[in-house]
């Protein structure tokens, strides 16, 4: 395709390179040692046809082959971009969430600065998006992690998640002073003194502080906290300041905020860490008005139908379905295990699923 990267923007062309090239890709996939597989992440630009189109292919190869779960990270293309981008952005939607076990959703337009293009902002939001997906996968994966009071281990990230849907993330951190977060402070913190030396004490009420900040903070996609199904808490930090205390305040604070009783939480124990760290992520979200926005987009987006042709469905790739963002529950899990909110609808708007070429991303 002339003038275009990768599929030029067609989500049909990727699925069905991806689909002619599944010999290979399963090659790949075998190499790969299952047992040592907790999950998967599949990364797509949902804006590009090769985020779209190749993804809904390697989504379902993954599924097919793993018990484990498989989510998936998508990127939403921001306001500034061409509105086939929106388009194909609202068709991978529809594909990939009913699919996956949860779809992490990072916004573009939230994480650009004023005046950047999303191309200037790409390092900042990659940064951004890794921060936050280590804080919640990477938890006990530290060879020299100490034990923790209240361990987070698979288990806990798999139920939280198990609802699939729409997943977000929030962070907020706090600079420790190493030098007084030892046995020192430890021994003082029992005798009800402060540290001396002017060193940061961490107590419940500033643990409790901190976890909300991480759940009113800039949200990986901005949505309506309340519309989250569960919740689940990771605090990580040098060992002194990570109470039992702490933690029950923060969930208490999460469930009174979100309004769900299902709050999972946990800790760890990072030696010579210099800051606190507080990760909340909030599962199955459905009140998002940057998706309801995409959707507007899209349905502008899409080509005016010609009158001449018969309206018969066009042909689909195997387990590769590109088509139209109606077909699909948007909040329908794999698992099928608990009942999850209706969201995300287009009315009575069919999209079709012949898409405008929009430049790759």
């Amino acid at each position: 395709m002339p003038n275009k990267y990768g599929v030029g923007g067609d989500p049909d062309v990727g699925a069905q390179v991806a689909t002619a090239d599944r010999p290979e890709i399963r090659r790949a996939l075998d190499r790969i040692d299952e047992t040592e597989v907790a999950a998967t992440l599949l990364v797509a630009g949902l804006g590009g046809g090769t985020g779209s189109g190749v993804g809904s292919v390697l989504l379902d190869e993954l599924t097919s082959i793993y018990e484990t779960p498989v989510y998936t990270l998508g990127v939403l293309p921001a306001a500034t971009e061409p509105p086939q981008r929106a388009l194909t952005a609202a068709r991978g939607l529809q594909t990939l969430v009913p699919r996956a076990d949860s779809v992490f959703l990072v916004d573009n337009e939230a994480w650009c600065q004023d005046g950047d293009t999303t191309t200037d902002c790409y390092s900042s939001i990659n940064t951004m998006a890794v921060e936050r997906l280590v804080s919640v996968f990477g938890v006990g994966e530290g060879a020299t992690t100490p034990s923790s009071e209240i361990r987070i281990d698979p288990a806990d990230i798999t139920r939280t998640l198990d609802l699939g849907g729409v997943t977000t993330i929030g962070r907020a951190t706090m600079p420790i002073d190493t030098e007084t977060s030892g046995l020192l402070a430890r021994v003082l913190r029992l005798l009800r003194r402060s540290p001396s030396g002017g060193a940061t004490s961490v107590d419940a009420s500033q643990i409790k502080t901190l976890i909300s900040q991480a759940l009113q903070s800039k949200l990986t996609l901005p949505c309506e906290i309340t519309s989250a199904d569960r919740v689940l808490l990771s605090l990580t930090g040098p060992p002194d300041t990570i109470s039992r205390k702490g933690f029950e305040t923060g969930r208490y604070l999460l469930e009174e905020e979100t309004e769900t009783v299902e709050v999972l939480a946990g800790d760890e124990p990072v030696q010579h860490s210099t800051e606190l760290t507080a990760t909340v992520v909030l599962s199955n979200v459905t009140s998002v008005p940057r998706i309801d926005q995409l959707q507007q987009r899209a349905v502008a987006a899409q080509p005016a139908p010609d009158t001449n042709e018969a309206t018969t469905a066009s042909p689909q790739s195997e387990h590769a379905d590109t088509s139209s963002p109606t077909d699909h529950p948007p909040t329908q899990s794999r698992t099928g295990t608990d009942t999850a909110h209706n969201a995300f609808d287009f009315g009575d708007v069919e999209l079709d699923s012949d898409t405008v070429d929009s430049p790759e991303e």
